[in-house]
């Protein structure tokens, strides 16, 4: 019995700092200028209070992480700003019933699509898990996200079930991002745990 009061006790201290953290990082991402260091606090805070433990507050441990990644996760957001207004905008100037040439280019627009989706979805974890400059972070994610099509897939479908979810119930704004945050980053970390384990034994 005690035991299931102690699983318990934990699920709900679990939720409520997840709620606590999903409200610092609405919050902070507010400017949208700001939302990709936003988000990789939120990742961060995910990584180090939530799946290993630490005591430090949510309060803290977020602001603690916003300011040490703001530049890096800053300068990717530029990057990733561009590159999502010329894909986004390409997507609705090409016809692919016009003409062979337009479809051509529309189905290898949507590839690129896909591709930049898979890339994004592994920024944040690996930002957070490893040290590494913009450069190497984005050629990871790139990377990563070719390695394991299976996991890719998955990360997107929570992805987007959760932007799914908000879209039509704009409410769960307030705990939908950083329970994502934790299914998508916990997922990655038994990979990335997995590639060092197998670099480990070379």
């Amino acid at each position: 019995m005690n035991g299931l009061n102690n699983r318990l006790f934990n699920t709900l201290n679990t939720m409520v700092d997840l709620f606590l953290l999903n409200l610092l990082w609405v919050i902070t991402s507010l400017p949208l200028i700001t939302f990709f260091p936003a988000t990789a606090a939120m990742f961060g805070v995910v990584r180090k209070r939530i799946l290993q433990k630490e005591t430090e507050s949510i309060l803290k441990s977020f602001l603690k992480i916003f300011k040490g990644n703001f530049k890096q996760s800053f300068i990717i957001s530029i990057i990733w700003s561009v590159l999502a207004c010329f894909l986004y905008f390409d997507y609705r100037l090409i016809d692919p019933s016009s003409s062979v040439g337009h479809l051509i280019l529309y189905i290898i627009l949507v590839i690129g699509i896909l591709l930049f989706s898979s890339i994004s979805i592994y920024l944040f974890p690996i930002m957070v898990h490893f040290e590494l400059s913009f450069k190497h972070i984005i050629q990871n994610a790139f990377l990563f996200s070719l390695m394991n099509p299976v996991l890719t897939i998955l990360l997107l479908i929570i992805v987007g079930a959760g932007t799914a979810l908000f879209y039509f119930y704009p409410a769960t704004i307030f705990i939908i991002g950083s329970l994502s945050a934790y299914a998508v980053y916990y997922l990655c970390q038994l990979w990335f745990n997995q590639l060092l384990n197998m670099k480990g034994t070379n």
